[in-house]
């Protein structure tokens, strides 16, 4: 008997207490997924495709040789407002959840350090902060009368487990969780709420608190905060005017929180069970490190040319993951929790090929266009605890298996129609990266999305303020609230595909002074 993966890619190791991993191939793209549109107002404004352009704070964090385009120095600060709505879509139901939130896209400072009249013209060091990725959302979808439970999920996690393994006592709740894998928790659990009872040689089904007849009304709520966000230190090198150079050491801050909140009640259901709650909180913060390096080539006056490598980031994470089950009878009420199951990793995210080309006009404006490989194939998890080579070593192939490389486009155009006064528009495309056509469980993956922005920018002698409203439209995969398949007997339990979409505003705004 063999379940799907995209459900067994969790595992428990022989430590003295419940040290587990709830990582799936889900999550580490999750955690891989950048946006270019959290940097300064220009950045966005054009798209993001600043890989050729330069002279922006923002090019720390995409090409770093574009700092040793500033003649001058530089600091400024990108405050941005964001409010998005998830529309998920389920038996021909729709539900929506808007959320809106106040954030800091970027701050930094881009210092000129030499000038001179050597090979090399100038060096310019920029410090500073920038935000990746914005985890905050709010989904929900709910269905009527399905013909499936959740709870023969469970009974099927547990089948052929003694009932001595799974029985939690007052005197020691925490030795089933031991035991066995994450995977498993849910039935352990439902046994000892008593969703599940004991028929013939341990095998447990839900049937004795289900009628034949009864018809499923499941419900998902889902709730996810956090952030990732860059503090980076670069160098920027300008070599007569014609070649930059320049490198980054990006730091990492990571923090993201799930809580999956699955219920069920119950139509036609003559036997006791009235409705049952199943809570997963999921608690990831990690400290990761990555290298830019890049190159831009001014041939002409008009015409740059830009490339950059953005190597993974190798990230140590933290985790906390925990489970929580309610049932409801027609006389009393039963509930259990796990404990918490801490755990420590390595993941390493996908490398990045950056190219680009700019053509400006002085006092006309100019056009930029980016184009982006990203490795998702190459994502890995890395360094579990515990003796999980084996699980690690499947884990990492079934992200070959789930994901593809993608390409990503960007391009920008900014205009000039009066001395010191910008108009820009910008379009990005960040292109398919799921290869499999599967559905996820209990989370919506983004496969793809696109960025469509506009802003004007001022200068005021030394001081600039620009600002910049982005519109972004996320694709999703489609996930199933509960899954499970039987290789053997070939048979599926299913709560049948969520289809999610997501639209995103933001408005940022850029204030700087250049010196």
């Amino acid at each position: 008997m063999k379940k799907n993966k995209f459900v067994t890619l969790c595992v428990i190791a022989a430590l003295p207490f419940a040290t587990a991993t709830a990582q799936t191939p889900g999550d580490l793209l999750n955690l891989s997924q950048y946006n270019y549109s959290f940097g300064t107002a220009r950045s966005a404004a054009l798209g993001g495709a600043f890989t050729s352009l330069g002279a922006d704070l923002s090019s720390m964090n995409i090409n770093p040789a574009g700092l040793g385009i500033y003649r001058g120095s530089e600091v400024g600060i990108s405050p941005s407002l964001t409010w998005s709505n998830m529309e998920s879509g389920f038996q021909g139901r729709s539900n929506d959840y808007s959320r809106t939130r106040f954030s800091l896209g970027n701050v930094g400072a881009a210092l000129n350090l030499y000038q001179g009249t050597g090979a090399l013209t100038s060096f310019t060091l920029g410090v500073g902060y920038t935000k990746l990725a914005d985890f905050n959302t709010t989904s929900a979808a709910y269905g009527q009368g399905i013909g499936q439970s959740m709870t023969e999920v469970f009974a099927e996690d547990i089948r052929g487990v003694s009932e001595s393994t799974l029985r939690m006592t007052p005197e020691d709740p925490i030795s089933p969780f031991q035991s066995l894998a994450i995977g498993q928790w849910g039935g352990i659990l439902a046994y000892n709420t008593y969703v599940l009872d004991p028929v013939g040689d341990n095998y447990y089904a839900p049937w004795n608190n289900l009628s034949k007849d009864a018809r499923i009304n499941p419900s998902l709520y889902n709730i996810n905060k956090g952030s990732i966000g860059e503090y980076d230190i670069s160098g920027g090198f300008n070599f007569q005017n014609i070649l930059y150079l320049g490198f980054t050491v990006g730091i990492q801050d990571i923090y993201f929180r799930n809580e999956n909140n699955y219920s069920e009640t119950y139509s036609n259901n003559t036997l006791p069970l009235n409705r049952l709650n199943y809570i997963r909180t999921l608690r990831q913060d990690g400290t990761g490190v990555n290298f830019k390096f890049g190159a831009i080539l001014r041939p002409v006056d008009n015409l740059r040319i830009g490339v950059a490598v953005h190597t993974p980031t190798y990230v140590s994470m933290n985790e906390e993951y925990t489970e929580y089950m309610s049932a409801e009878f027609n006389t009393q009420q039963n509930w259990q929790e796990s404990p918490y199951a801490p755990n420590q990793y390595n993941i390493n995210t996908p490398t990045r090929l950056l190219t680009g080309i700019s053509f400006t006009l002085p006092g006309v404006g100019l056009i930029t266009a980016d184009y982006e490989r990203v490795w998702y194939d190459n994502m890995k998890i890395r360094n579990m605890n515990g003796n999980n080579w084996e699980f690690e070593q499947d884990l990492n192939q079934d992200i070959k298996s789930f994901f593809q490389p993608a390409n990503n486009f960007r391009v920008g155009v900014e205009a000039t129609p009066l001395k010191n006064f910008y108009v820009r528009v910008g379009y990005a495309n960040y292109g398919e990266c799921i290869r499999t056509k599967d559905a996820f469980i209990n989370q919506a993956n983004v496969r793809s999305y696109e960025n469509y922005s506009a802003g004007l920018g001022f200068r005021f002698q030394n001081f600039y303020l620009d600002a910049t409203y982005i519109y972004t439209a996320y694709k999703y995969a489609p996930y199933q609230m509960f899954y499970f398949y039987d290789d053997k007997d070939k048979y599926t339990i299913q709560s049948g595909a969520v289809d999610t979409k997501q639209n995103r505003n933001t408005i940022t705004l850029s204030a700087g002074l250049k010196f």
